[in-house]
């Protein structure tokens, strides 16, 4: 028997959700924050998107490491509808997480001052990334740095609903 690499991905994100202590399909709680120019970004925005929204910080330097891979992942699925959300938090004044990302080579937006959004998200640290479907709910969050291990692209490709 062979398997295809698309019933591996499905199979692994289903081992995944199962042993994962999220909920499937909790509703994204959504919320408004700016960016450093003042322009909002709200969740809600977004729906019909599939989205990795990801907490992090300037002073984070595992958030450092997984950004460059969220950046290629944000690239190569862009046009089949993923985004990638940042959201800074626990910033000191002063910080610029715009320029930290354009200094990595990372061009997704990333929100500012979102400690609140954070609380909301039950976030326990940095980093700390969620994956939200088209409908808007959390099919997986991950606390990992690596994005080159297979479940996360699974989950990108299972949040846009490609292996269906």
């Amino acid at each position: 028997m062979r398997i295809t690499k698309q019933f591996a991905n499905i199979l692994l994100c289903l081992i995944i959700v199962f042993y994962t202590n999220i909920t499937y399909a909790q509703k994204a709680p959504d919320f408004t924050l700016f960016d450093q120019a003042g322009n909002t970004i709200t969740l809600k925005a977004y729906r019909g998107k599939g989205v990795i929204l990801h907490f992090w910080g300037t002073w984070c330097p595992f958030c450092k490491e997984l950004q460059p891979g969220l950046e290629r992942l944000y690239k190569k699925y862009h046009k089949s509808g993923l985004e990638v959300l940042a959201i800074s938090i626990g910033e000191s004044a002063g910080a610029n997480p715009q320029q930290v990302l354009k200094a990595l080579g990372v061009t997704f937006k990333t929100a500012v001052q979102g400690d609140k959004v954070a609380r909301m998200y039950d976030v326990p640290g940095t980093p700390s990334t969620f994956f939200i479907n088209r409908e808007g709910d959390i099919i997986w969050k991950t606390n990992s740095s690596n994005a080159v291990k297979p479940e996360i692209e699974a989950y990108v490709r299972l949040i846009l609903n490609l292996d269906q």
